[in-house]
């Protein structure tokens, strides 16, 4: 099941997901899915826990290989390379637990996303110097990353001194700061309020706006239907499902998936 016709535009897709398979012994994690992510519009993955959906965006970042499959990007196969090389590809995720450095602030854990003509080692170590070179750093991109997700004021902070929500804001900007061609995002509202929640949806919204391609995956339900242009559900490694977002949630298979019943079916 492939969805490269669902945006009318002429545009190749910025990812193509061919057969993937992630297999850890006997537990199929993936199984065979396939589709496309076409240029400037959110997609999601929603599934109940288990189902693979962030096996699934680690096998798109080299987090874990794949068993068997295709992935493209641009047109080109890229499930062979390392995975320091996808970010430089024009590939950004976040995590479903925060991942950033406590000895850094929050301006310098942007920088570290923005500054991908270095190593990891070297890339560290220009932060701490007086020396680091002009140029190794694009100030422009995380200026741009720190307006656009409201830490305006918290830069010089330490990661310890935020709330959750905040902290979730500055590895969304780490990972804007690349300027990437297409943002994963693994649940990136997890522990936030709805008001917290809120802001994100608008956020990944306004992001479309200025053109970037996301893949989004989620538990909150309400959060896919206010934030996605086009739904995947997954269950148990596979696609059951997808299209638009209010439609994919009224699928008797969806709905069985996430609540054991049926669409208008009452509790027993």
């Amino acid at each position: 099941m492939t969805s490269s016709a669902i945006v009318s535009t002429d545009a190749p897709p910025v990812l193509e997901v061919r057969d993937v398979k992630v297999h850890f012994g006997g537990v199929k994690a993936v199984d065979g899915i396939s589709f496309d992510i076409t240029p400037g519009r959110i997609f999601g993955i929603l599934g109940p826990n288990g189902s693979g959906k962030s096996t699934l965006l680690a096998a798109f970042t080299r987090y874990v290989n794949l068993t068997d499959g295709t992935l493209r990007l641009a047109g080109q196969d890229y499930q062979r390379i390392r995975t320091a090389d996808v970010a430089r590809r024009g590939v950004a995720r976040t995590f479903q637990t925060v991942r950033l450095l406590p000895g850094l602030t929050v301006r310098e854990n942007i920088q570290l996303g923005a500054d991908l003509s270095l190593n990891e080692s070297a890339r560290f170590a220009t932060l701490r110097s007086s020396l680091r070179p002009r140029g190794a750093v694009s100030d422009a991109a995380v200026d741009h990353a720190v307006e656009r997700t409201g830490l305006n004021g918290y830069e010089q902070l330490w990661p310890c001194e935020l709330s959750s929500g905040l902290q979730r804001g500055v590895e969304i900007a780490r990972a804007i700061a690349t300027q990437p061609q297409l943002l994963l995002l693994d649940e990136p509202t997890a522990g936030m309020n709805h008001s917290e929640r809120h802001e994100v949806s608008r956020l990944l919204r306004d992001l479309k706006g200025e053109g970037l391609t996301q893949l989004l995956v989620e538990h909150d339900v309400q959060m896919m239907l206010d934030t996605c242009d086009w739904l995947f559900a997954m269950n148990f490694g596979k696609l059951i499902a997808e299209g638009k977002p209010e439609d994919v949630v009224r699928q008797d298979q969806v709905r069985v998936a996430y609540l054991g019943k049926r669409w208008g079916q009452k509790n027993a």
